[in-house]
């Protein structure tokens, strides 16, 4: 636990265009979506921007590490060809964020990984990924209408006394997902 008391989680960003005021240029972002629910658990939210010259040195100062979503993972980064479905991808930031989890794994820090993070994690561990989700089955309800989660909402079934039920205090929970890549094999 860091000296504050509280632990301090480090989010990795994503880097996108952003505007606002007279701004229009690359930012490290992280959505409010992410950081409110730390907050509101008492943890202290810390953005990671992607920094590929020494990502070890950040994990000494967080106790946890949270991978959010957004790009797709470059296939290159699990050894398979690029597929024409492929969106955009962010290759420093799947490297950065490949370093971060393995030495947050070495150093038995907590991890979460939500949507894209989950699929980094399955990677980093030698997993590989299916590229386009939809067109793998043609009815999968993640991702009905690309750019926005309107649509998106579908139930998933909580194990019973799982920690994830357990947290949401109900056996089956609606989610909103925006699903392109999915765990095609599972990784260590």
């Amino acid at each position: 636990m860091s000296a504050v008391g509280r632990p301090v989680i480090g989010v990795c960003a994503v880097r996108e265009r952003a505007r606002w005021a007279f701004w229009d240029q690359d930012a490290d972002l992280v959505a409010d979506s992410y950081v409110a629910p730390l907050q509101r658990a008492g943890g202290l939210a810390v953005l990671l921007a992607v920094d590929t010259r020494a990502p070890l040195e950040l994990l000494d100062r967080i106790d946890g590490l949270m991978l959010i979503g957004g790009a797709d993972i470059d296939p290159e980064i699990y050894g398979a060809a690029r597929e024409a479905a492929i969106e955009s991808t962010y290759p420093d930031r799947d490297r950065f964020e490949i370093a971060m989890l393995r030495g947050a794994l070495e150093r038995e820090l907590p991890v979460l990984g939500i949507c894209r993070g989950m699929q980094i994690l399955n990677v980093a561990l030698g997993g590989k990924l299916i590229q386009d989700l939809v067109a793998a089955d043609g009815t999968h309800p993640h991702r009905k209408f690309k750019g926005t989660f309107a649509g998106n909402a579908h139930t998933v079934a909580l194990v019973s006394g799982s920690l994830a039920e357990r947290a949401v205090g109900e056996r089956a929970h609606v989610a909103h997902c925006h699903h392109h890549q999915a765990v095609l094999t599972l990784g260590n």
